[in-house]
């Protein structure tokens, strides 16, 4: 029977490991400070020299947290192969050595580095696998008993759960802290972006507004955030349509794929007209669609390109349409006519004897009867009627709803009338040859060209003409 004081010391014994299984289960702090409060307790439970937490990485055991002597050799690293610890991780038992100067399973050197001559190392297991051990260890041989042994191996369940439990945690709040610098990175660039940054919910209304888009359309994020959109930037005009893209958009079970660049229209707060380049993406957010548009004002080059266009378009001398713009325009009346049966006129128009101007007068009075000969043919057509100079002195008039030879032959006697009056100044004299052809499907836009030159070229060979031709098809010719 053992005698009572060695059973008082048991309880005692068993008493303050209850205790410290409590406490660390209760613990609830980072893994750094969780695994120091163990060997603290272990180092006391155990009246030991020094006691560690070793962890498993790769081939190595590490010390990741000391207490006692073993505090100053935190970061020693040893081979698994050659430590009594790496020993206990494979044959997954406590292992204890009563004297290391003795015992060919410890790494000598590394026990006589840290002064140890006793220890008790104890596996600790997480679903069957070893995450690393539990050690204590005494400057004195045979420090440590069967007890000690016992111990460390009813500690080692709790403590292993306790350790993953607190890695877990120590992992969440990693995890945690990442998103939110992630986050905060993420409304920082956001926030400081040059772009325009507008987002909206399914219901269309603003869910971010940064400090780019205040300065783009005046509200500030404060008076923005929750506000339909559409009653802040969107143009009046398109507000219905506006209403339904988002009803669409709501409705829409998958938009991964909405990567669009468009330009579009906005209004600002004070109701000036912008347009806005955006690029837009779709993102779930809490289980909902949201749009973002990334945005800045393309309202300057928008005219600019409109500028560059209209110049590319138009006669540098006399502001009338070029050849290029011509055609277009002529293209689209065609393919008009031809849909739709309206009918077309085409006045061909030469400006005669431009050459002889320039001859005997030179070539800025040539250029001065080009610039005048152009103004009276404009005030000779309709609103809506195209006047452009082809090149050199030829020039026509392109007149939608223009049915007849009769209403075309009218057109081209006031122009050839328009230029009786001489040129101030020098006494030159305008003269206009002009050939006329209504459109006639399914011929092309370049054949109605031809079709009003070759009656200019009539209309200034035949002297009965008067100036004006009409072209007439063989067929009709022959009629």
């Amino acid at each position: 029977m053992q005698p009572a004081a060695h059973r008082v010391e048991r309880l005692d014994r068993l008493e303050r490991i209850i205790q410290t299984q409590a406490l660390l289960v209760q613990a609830d702090l980072e893994l750094a400070p969780f695994m120091q409060l163990v060997v603290d307790n272990l180092r006391e439970l155990t009246a030991a020299d020094g006691a560690v937490v070793e962890l498993v990485e790769g081939d190595e055991m590490v010390y990741h947290s000391g207490s006692g002597v073993a505090r100053q050799h935190v970061g020693m690293r040893l081979a698994r192969a050659d430590s009594l610890s790496g020993r206990a991780i494979a044959e997954g038992v406590p292992l204890c050595c009563h004297d290391c100067e003795a015992d060919a399973r410890v790494d000598l050197e590394a026990c006589r580095r840290v002064g140890v001559r006793a220890m008790v190392c104890t596996p600790l297991l997480q679903s069957g696998v070893a995450i690393g051990v539990l050690k204590v260890f005494s400057a004195r041989p045979h420090a440590f008993d069967e007890g000690d042994l016992q111990m460390l191996g009813l500690l080692a369940g709790a403590l292993a759960a306790a350790v993953g439990r607190q890695m877990a945690y120590d992992a969440r709040l990693l995890a945690e802290a990442r998103l939110r610098s992630s986050e905060e990175r993420m409304r920082a660039m956001l926030e400081h972006a040059h772009d325009a940054v507008v987002s909206i919910n399914d219901q269309g209304r603003v869910s971010q507004w940064n400090r780019a888009a205040e300065r783009l359309f005046g509200w500030a994020p404060i008076e923005a955030m929750g506000q339909p959109v559409s009653e802040l930037i969107v143009p009046p005009s398109l507000r219905a349509e506006f209403g339904h893209l988002i009803a669409g958009f709501a409705a829409s079970p998958n938009l991964e794929d909405v990567h669009q660049r468009v330009a579009i229209p906005a209004v600002d707060r004070a109701g000036r007209t912008l347009a806005v380049e955006i690029s837009l993406t779709a993102t779930r957010v809490d289980g909902r669609w949201e749009l973002t548009a990334f945005g800045h004002d393309v309202s300057e080059r928008k005219h600019l390109e409109a500028k560059l266009r209209e110049m590319a378009l138009c006669d540098g001398l006399t502001g009338l349409a070029n050849r290029r713009g011509f055609m277009e325009a002529l293209e689209k009346a065609v393919s008009r006519s031809g849909r739709l049966g309206h009918p077309l006129a085409l006045l061909f128009i030469d400006l005669d004897g431009f050459k002889q101007i320039n001859d005997h007068f030179g070539h800025h009075i040539g250029d001065l009867a080009l610039q005048i000969f152009a103004r009276r043919l404009e005030g000779c057509v309709r609103k809506g009627d195209t006047v452009a100079r082809l090149g050199g002195d030829e020039f026509t008039v392109l007149a939608e709803g223009v049915d007849s030879d009769a209403h075309a032959e009218i057109m081209a006697r006031k122009i050839v009338a328009a230029m009786d009056p001489p040129l101030e100044g020098c006494g030159v004299l305008l003269r206009a040859s002009i050939g006329v052809s209504l459109y006639r499907a399914p011929a092309d836009a370049s054949q109605f060209l031809r079709e009003a030159d070759r009656a200019m070229y009539l209309a200034k060979q035949e002297e009965d003409s008067n100036g004006v031709s009409i072209f007439q098809p063989v067929e009709e010719l022959l009629d």
